[in-house]
């Protein structure tokens, strides 16, 4: 041959469909997935972690709240207690000393009751030691509380009777209120008697007996200083005064009861 041609040589592969592809096996004996094969969503870790740690710290936050609440709930709770404790401690006490109080103001009442009747037994026994003691001189005892009074019958001038009064260690009659006067009065039946007030003309003023003592009743007649030689009587009506020498008033005299039983005598 002339020139030779020159052969160009060229391998040939075959091109494989993709089904082939797919099908073709891996070594391990298993198919190699296809172009086609969805891939699977991979989440990372660190988010993951960063997930775990916010949901723990709302959990512990939640832990903490319910707790602060329980133990508050448990403080009001104790609280109320010690309320209604100490309520009923103080009610306990109020009762306690109501009690006492009502117990004391028994005791009280039982003892005034016992001395009102100690009392009244004393002046029952006084007043009829009086008023049993019989006439003497031509009158007679009358008592009305504490006091004794000795009526007389005969007439006599101030003086007179004075000295009468003495006689019976009583002194004339010094008016101290109106309840005293009322009961000298239920008793004077009209006449007049004299009582111990006079005036005494060196201290230009009207005085009773005991003046020292307690002052008496401040009468009318008592302001008018025109009654030099005047001494005091007392009737059914009033308290009045005249000459001290007149005889013809009878006497009242007063004593504290000072006799023990009935069987004594005022004096």
């Amino acid at each position: 041959m002339g020139d030779q041609e020159e052969v160009t040589y060229s391998s040939v592969r075959i091109l494989q469909s993709a089904s082939e592809s797919q099908k073709r096996l891996r070594p391990d004996g298993t198919r190699r997935p296809g172009k086609s094969a969805k891939k699977e969503f991979a989440v990372p870790r660190h988010r993951i972690a960063v997930s775990l740690g916010i949901l723990s710290l709302l959990l512990l936050m939640t832990i903490i709240m319910m707790g602060t609440m329980i133990f508050q709930l448990i403080q009001e709770k104790h609280q109320q207690q010690e309320i209604l404790v100490n309520l009923s401690q103080s009610e306990y006490l109020k009762e306690q000393l109501l009690a006492n109080k009502t117990s004391e103001c028994e005791v009280l009442r039982n003892e005034t009751l016992l001395q009102q009747k100690t009392l009244e037994s004393f002046l029952s026994k006084k007043t009829r030691c009086c008023t049993n003691s019989g006439n003497s001189y031509h009158g007679y005892w009358s008592c009305d509380g504490v006091n004794c009074y000795y009526f007389t019958e005969e007439k006599k001038n101030w003086q007179e009777c004075k000295q009468t009064c003495q006689r019976y260690s009583s002194s004339l009659l010094k008016i101290d209120n109106e309840q005293e006067q009322t009961f000298i009065t239920s008793h004077t039946d009209g006449n007049n008697y004299w009582i111990g007030l006079s005036y005494v003309d060196k201290e230009k003023k009207w005085k009773w007996v005991d003046d020292d003592f307690s002052p008496g009743m401040n009468f009318s007649l008592m302001k008018s200083a025109s009654r030099i030689g005047k001494c005091a009587f007392l009737s059914r009506t009033r308290v009045d005064a005249i000459e001290c020498s007149t005889k013809n008033h009878s006497c009242i005299c007063e004593k504290s009861i000072d006799c023990i039983s009935h069987t004594s005598r005022c004096t």
